[in-house]
């Protein structure tokens, strides 16, 4: 058995629309989605408790924060959801909706490797015969220099590319190794 190493969905890949999730539930009723909407959740937080109007009032400042970070992180996810790369996104999305464990910075899921092969798993029921695991054809690729400790940026033949966040950085470097050993690190 290969080895599975830890790890998540960069969290710069954008949220795929709801239809495309596997599994996942129908949208909200109108009301509902517009209760959601900033003024309208920071105006009836307000009177009821101030820890909630502070969280309303700092929302848009962490999406902003989450975009400034994307632009200086580089693409995540390049090709579409329907490329190879936007096709594991929405499998390790799926694991989560199945679960309803979307919430976070990104889906987890455990990596294993060969040379020009990846496999995903999801993190729970290690012991499951009936553990449903996903493979792709993919290569590791040059990560930006800044962001190369805990990165690792898959290339897949296609020509899209998708970014994994590791753990630590040593996850990163064996994922690395285990899809190209011939990588230069």
């Amino acid at each position: 058995m290969e080895e599975e190493i830890p790890g998540r969905l960069s969290p710069y890949v954008r949220r795929p629309p709801r239809p495309l999730l596997p599994g996942a539930p129908a949208g909200p009723p109108l009301w509902r989605r517009l209760r959601g909407f900033f003024p309208f959740r920071f105006l009836t937080a307000l009177p009821d408790d101030l820890a909630d109007a502070a969280a309303a009032l700092l929302d848009p400042v962490e999406r902003a924060a989450r975009l400034a970070g994307r632009l200086l992180h580089g693409p995540a996810l390049r090709g579409g959801w329907r490329s190879e790369a936007g096709s594991l996104a929405l499998v390790l999305y799926g694991f989560h909706w199945t679960r309803w464990q979307c919430d976070g910075p990104g889906p987890r899921a455990t990596f294993g490797g060969e040379p020009g092969k990846l496999t995903v798993r999801p993190p729970w029921d290690r012991s499951a015969a009936s553990r449903p695991v996903h493979v792709t054809a993919a290569v590791a690729r040059r990560s930006p220099r800044p962001h190369r400790r805990t990165r690792v940026d898959l290339a897949f033949p296609d020509g899209s590319r998708l970014s994994l966040s590791m753990d630590t950085p040593r996850d990163a470097a064996r994922l690395r190794a285990a899809l190209s050993p011939n990588f230069p690190s």
